[in-house]
C-alpha cells in the first residue's frame, strides 16, 4: 500500500495479524518502500526494473537508519541504477553525464512537488511561479546548466520589459534558490552549486498601510449588505475587521474552534505554523450568533462544494467598489484592527499577540501610531503656558 512515510510512521507500524510480511510504498519517492516483518524486523528498499524485470536494492535496518538518510540513499540508488541501465544501452560517458543531470522540470515534478506539498502550507504561490516564470524557460535546462547570468536576466526582464511587480521578480529568485537548496540537500548529482546565490532582490516598499475609519467601515458594510454575489460575505468581512485575522484563517475557521464557555476562538495552524487563541468579545459572539448554521463543520462553507471558498475576491472587490473604497485590500482591515488598538492605548506587544506575528518586526509598523497617540497625548500639556 502507498502512503506518507515518516518517522513517526516507521517507528509505530506493525505486520498485521497473519501476514509474515508488509509492504507500504513512500507517495514521495517512486518505488521507495519500507517492509514490515511479522518478526518485527524494518527494512527499507528501492523497487524499480531493468530491463523489464523488477529489481529490490535493500537500503538498510530501518530500526538503526533514519527515514532521511534512508530517502538519500534511495535516490542515490535509483540514480545508480539508471546509469546502469545506460552503461548496458551503449550510451557514450558524455552522453551519459549529461543525463545524469536532472532538468529542473523532472526535478519540479519528482522533488519539489512534493517537498512543497508536505512541508509548505500555502504552496500554491510556489506553484504558480514556477509554471508561469521558471518552467517555462528551464524546464529542459539540466540544473547544472542553469547560470547565474541567466537567472539575473529573467529577475531583470521581468520588471523592466515585462512590468511585473519587483515582489513577483523576488519570489522567482526565492522559490528557484529554495529548489536548488533542496536538491543540494538530496545530493542530487551534478548540483553541487546554488546559481542564485549573490543575486540582490529588488528593495521592496512593502509597508503599503491603508486604514479604513468607521465612516468607510459603515459604507463598506452598507454595499456588503447589499449584494447577493455571496450568502457569508455580510459575516466574513466584519469577522475580519472584529479580529484582525488572516483571509485564510477566517474562511477556513470551523464551529469546534469557538469555546463559548470559556469566550475562545483557537486558529489551529497560524501562518508561522503555531496555534493561536484569540478572545470572542461581544461583538465577535453577537455576529457568531448570526452565522447561518448547515450541517457543515465550517462556519463559512461553499454551498457548491462544501468546503471553504478558495476565493471571494469577485464579490468582496464588487462590495468594495460600490462602497468607493476600491483601494481598499481586504488585508487592509487587518491593519484597521491593529490601528485601533494602538490608537486606543493598547501595547504593540498586545497587538502583536492578537495578530499572531512571531516576532515583534512585523509589528513595529504600527509604531508611528502610537507615536501620534503619545503627541496628541504630550500636546494637551500646551493648555499650561497657553
Amino acid at each position: 500500500m502507498k502512503t506518507n512515510l515518516s518517522q513517526v510512521f516507521v517507528k509505530r507500524v506493525k505486520c498485521e495479524a497473519g501476514k509474515s510480511k508488509q509492504e507500504f510504498y513512500d507517495n514521495e519517492i517512486q518505488g521507495f518502500m519500507l517492509e514490515v516483518r511479522s518478526s518485527g524486523a524494518k527494512s527499507y528498499y528501492v523497487r524499480t526494473s531493468v530491463d523489464g524485470k523488477r529489481v529490490a536494492k535493500k537500503i538498510g535496518d530501518a530500526k538503526v537508519m533514519d527515514i532521511k538518510s534512508a530517502r538519500v540513499k534511495a535516490m542515490k540508488l535509483k540514480r545508480a541504477i539508471e546509469e546502469q541501465k545506460d552503461i548496458v544501452l551503449g550510451k557514450s560517458t558524455k552522453e551519459k553525464k549529461k543525463a545524469s543531470v536532472l532538468t529542473l522540470g523532472v526535478f519540479y515534478d519528482t522533488y519539489y512537488l512534493p517537498y512543497i506539498k508536505k512541508h509548505i502550507k500555502s504552496y500554491e504561490t510556489n506553484i504558480s511561479i514556477f509554471k508561469n516564470h521558471l518552467l517555462p524557460k528551464y524546464k529542459n535546462t539540466p540544473m547544472d546548466q542553469i547560470s547565474k547570468a541567466s537567472i539575473m536576466k529573467l529577475h531583470s526582464d521581468m520588471v523592466v520589459k515585462k512590468k511585473l511587480a519587483p515582489a513577483t521578480a523576488n519570489k522567482v529568485l526565492i522559490f528557484l534558490s529554495s529548489a536548488f537548496n533542496i536538491a543540494i540537500d538530496l545530493e542530487i548529482d551534478g548540483v553541487s552549486q546554488n546559481p542564485t546565490k549573490g543575486i540582490k532582490e529588488y528593495k521592496l516598499n512593502n509597508a503599503k498601510e491603508r486604514y479604513i475609519t468607521k465612516e468607510e467601515a459603515n459604507r463598506l458594510l452598507e454595499a456588503i449588505n447589499s449584494t447577493e454575489q455571496n450568502i457569508h460575505l455580510k459575516y466574513i468581512i466584519p469577522m475580519l475587521i472584529l479580529t484582525g485575522a488572516r483571509r485564510g484563517e477566517v474562511l477556513k475557521a470551523k464551529h469546534e474552534d469557538f469555546n463559548l464557555n470559556q469566550m475562545t476562538w483557537t486558529i489551529p495552524t497560524s501562518k508561522n505554523g503555531k496555534k493561536r487563541i484569540l478572545p470572542i468579545t461581544p461583538q465577535l459572539l453577537e455576529l457568531y450568533n448570526k452565522i447561518p448554521r448547515d450541517d457543515s463543520e465550517y462556519l463559512f462553507a461553499s454551498p457548491v462544494t462544501g468546503k471553504p471558498y478558495v476565493s471571494i475576491y469577485n464579490s468582496w472587490n464588487s462590495a468594495r467598489t460600490k462602497a468607493g473604497l476600491k483601494d481598499v485590500r481586504m488585508h487592509d482591515l487587518r491593519h484597521s484592527f491593529a490601528s485601533a488598538l494602538v490608537n486606543s492605548g493598547r501595547s504593540l506587544y498586545e497587538v502583536q499577540t492578537l495578530l499572531g506575528h512571531s516576532t515583534s518586526t512585523m509589528t513595529q509598523r504600527y509604531a508611528h501610531l502610537s507615536n501620534e497617540s503619545l503627541m496628541s497625548a504630550a500636546s494637551c500639556a500646551g493648555s499650561l503656558v497657553g
